[in-house]
């Protein structure tokens, strides 16, 4: 059993000892990216729910925008000690990185498929930090593409995503260095036409309207991907919490997600 389990079993059993841990490496002033305990305690309870220790936890897991996201490392020992899955790197090179995914069945260990992810690949999701270490970087979107098909058990319901699929900008060992936001909504945006400026209780979006709403960045919703938009809108929704928010920047936030939602549907289905 990984040592890690162990030491959170014998010492992390009830809730109070989860937080004096939290609190303890909030202070350690070690995770930078973690300044309060309340946020520790999310990343530590994540951690358990992998069967995996505090510290892995503190290291290994990120929460971006309201979505868990993890380290390729933290998702290989995911799989390897599942004692059911199991991966082999059968090509690692600065251009390709492919995984090959076995599952244990009937006495023996079967291929359930293989993931490969190219620089190519990389470069059309936008992947950062291929021209300082590429390989690390196709090796963690091989892995967690693999997970995500082949073993998504083993992340205990999680959606197998690696920091920099959410945006964040992570080193050599994949620990987050910053986190880039798709969408901030802080003011009003000029509306880009008439009909947007005073909508009427009875009016109804249509998708020309939602494809033609914009981001604070200008650009309009028809024109992004379905992972930008379904991380604009964890990011909307997250600004919505926000209690400090006027009814019209609410209203406006609402509008957004609503015209957000729309075109993510359709593309979805393929309709536009």
């Amino acid at each position: 059993m990984n040592e890690l389990v162990s030491y959170q079993d014998k010492t992390l059993s009830t809730y109070d000892e989860v937080e004096r841990a939290a609190k303890a490496m909030a202070a350690s002033g070690f995770f930078t990216d973690t300044k309060q305990a309340s946020q520790a305690i999310v990343k530590i309870l994540a951690a358990r729910e992998l069967g995996l220790g505090p510290f892995a936890g503190m290291n290994g897991v990120n929460i971006i925008q309201g979505k868990p996201a993890f380290s390729a490392n933290i998702m290989a020992a995911c799989v390897k000690k599942s004692g059911r899955y199991n991966y082999r790197v059968t090509e690692m090179t600065d251009k390709n990185c492919t995984i090959e995914f076995m599952e244990y069945m009937a006495g023996k260990w079967n291929t359930s498929g293989v993931s490969s992810f190219t620089i190519e690949d990389a470069k059309k999701a936008g992947t950062k930090n291929l021209d300082k270490f590429p390989r690390n970087m196709l090796f963690a979107r091989a892995m967690s593409n693999g997970v995500r098909w082949y073993c998504p058990d083993v992340m205990s319901g999680s959606v197998a995503y690696t920091p920099e699929e959410l945006g964040a900008d992570v080193d050599e060992d994949g620990n987050v260095v910053s986190v880039e936001f798709v969408e901030e909504v802080t003011t009003i945006e000029p509306a880009p036409e008439p009909v947007e400026e005073s909508l009427p209780l009875a009016y109804t979006m249509t998708i020309e309207d939602a494809c033609k709403t914009k981001t604070s960045q200008d650009k309009p919703y028809g024109e992004m991907t379905i992972v930008g938009l379904e991380k604009m809108l964890s990011a909307m929704h997250a600004k919505l919490a926000n209690n400090q928010l006027t009814p019209e920047e609410k209203a406006e936030i609402e509008r957004k997600i609503k015209a957000a939602q729309m075109v993510r549907a359709a593309k979805v289905n393929k309709e536009i």
